[in-house]
């Protein structure tokens, strides 16, 4: 090999500590080859570099722009050879902080870079980043499809679709980018044009340790920004060390720069000060939850579009798949797939953000990630009349079941879920997956999962409803 690419250019200060440019003869080293280390790859391939690949897990196969590449795979502790030629480390979301290879590249004085950092420095455009536990997506999507509608030239990405990498583009004019904690633990302070923390319920507990190292790495969205909107909601959408910020909340706005909820003409209206801004009759989204997404997707987007636009560009926004989804309605049952509610806080959000009637058929359940499903119980009350269990973690949605005196059954599958939760379903019931659990127990993805369920749904006809019900 002759030469080595030596990332960036304009390497960011840290308020702790300042970044140096690692030399340019040392070998660029990708911790990890999922999705995220294989678009470092692609971006350091595509400009003329070679990086050297290690990943613990068990070997995979690798084909296509890839085939070339050295890869170490089933990868504890570094190659000698590797180690003595490396300089900067890309480190892929999800590897823990104390995983070994990580702390063998701090020990030899490594520079350890996200591929967030590395997108950071190839970019000149304004970035807004969001993070969260629940409702990223939805929010990122939004204000990416405001911005775009409004003229601009806006990629979405990151922990959403393509990785941030695969994004770069000199015509850009704005990047919107969902953050998620594994990303942001591993990043510097990220210059960010402007940023939200939605909100923050336990989850990926296995990997974080504790709600205070989640929070923290969430946290980290904000350090850098230049300006940066929270959510009244939840105290810790707030900044830790800076007093600025805009909100957005249920109750009503408190000056001109906060957004709220009052009432006008007798409809509840979103405002921005004592500006009526658009009915929430008007928005495209169900649940009360995705009020504040749409503030918060409204209020990210708003120094940079005609807040007189705004309305006619969020109406016009289509929702998302598997995010309390409407699959179906058949025989007057309404089936709705929530698969992306993969914790405790997204689950409580639907249920939250639904009246109680006392008639939803819930099918939950999978990998919990070391959260407790006890705090589903306020949720449960009024609301759901019964509940379909399923996977490794379903005995424990099955225990908040019966604490509340709501009759429950296990499935074995979502296909077996489907036909448990019709049975006993009256006219007006909603049948609601919401798992509150991760689906890597049974499935590839939450999107395998909601494909699944919405599959099974539509092949039901409204005769066999009548002959379950019977």
């Amino acid at each position: 090999m002759d030469h080595y690419f030596g990332i960036g250019h304009n390497w960011l200060v840290n308020v702790e500590a300042e970044v140096t440019q690692p030399s340019m003869n040392a070998l660029n080293v990708i911790l990890g080859f999922g999705i995220t280390g294989q678009s470092v790859a692609r971006f350091l391939l595509e400009r003329g570099e070679t990086p050297v690949v290690l990943d613990t897990r068990a070997e995979k196969s690798v084909h296509g722009e890839f085939a070339n590449l050295e890869i170490y795979w089933g990868c504890t502790n570094w190659p000698q050879q590797v180690l003595q030629q490396a300089g900067t480390v890309i480190v892929s979301p999800g590897l823990p902080l104390n995983t070994c290879l990580l702390e063998q590249a701090r020990a030899s004085d490594l520079s350890v870079i996200s591929d967030i950092d590395l997108f950071f420095q190839q970019i000149s455009k304004p970035v807004i980043g969001v993070t969260g536990t629940n409702g990223k997506s939805t929010v990122v999507s939004l204000v990416g499809h405001i911005l775009n509608s409004s003229g601009y030239n806006c990629a979405i990405g990151g922990n959403l679709g393509e990785a941030a990498l695969d994004l770069v583009d000199d015509d850009r004019d704005f990047y919107v980018l969902e953050l998620s904690s594994f990303q942001l633990e591993h990043s510097s302070n990220l210059p960010l044009a402007r940023s939200a923390i939605l909100n923050i319920t336990e989850d990926h507990l296995d990997h974080h340790g504790s709600l205070e190292k989640y929070i923290d790495a969430k946290q980290k969205i904000l350090a850098g920004a230049q300006s940066w909107v929270f959510n009244r909601e939840d105290i810790n959408t707030r900044s830790l060390k800076q007093v600025s910020g805009l909100s957005y909340g249920f109750d009503s706005p408190t000056n001109a720069d906060t957004w709220g909820l009052n009432d006008r003409n007798q409809q509840e209206w979103i405002f921005k000060g004592d500006v009526a801004i658009c009915s929430v009759a008007e928005l495209p989204l169900q649940g009360r939850h995705n009020l504040l997404n749409c503030m918060a997707a409204m209020a990210l987007a708003e120094p940079f579009v005609d807040l007189a636009a705004m309305p006619a560009l969020v109406r016009n926004f289509q929702e998302l798949t598997h995010r309390f989804q409407t699959v179906a309605e058949i025989a007057g049952i309404t089936f709705v797939n929530d698969s992306k509610a993969t914790n405790v806080g997204s689950t409580k959000a639907a249920l939250d953000g639904l009246e109680k009637s006392n008639n939803i058929v819930l099918i939950a359940g999978g990998d919990a990630k070391g959260a407790d499903l006890e705090p589903l119980a306020d949720s449960f009350g009024g609301r759901v009349k019964r509940v379909v269990t399923l996977g490794k973690d379903g005995s424990k949605v099955a225990a908040v079941a019966n604490a509340c005196g709501i009759a429950h059954v296990e499935a074995a599958s979502i296909e077996s879920a489907v036909l448990e939760a019709v049975k006993g379903v009256a006219k007006g019931d909603l049948v609601l997956l919401s798992p509150a659990c991760s689906s890597l127990d049974m499935y590839d993805s939450f999107q395998q999962r909601g494909d699944i369920f919405a599959s099974s749904v539509r092949s039901l006809t409204a005769a066999d409803l009548l002959e379950l019900q019977t």
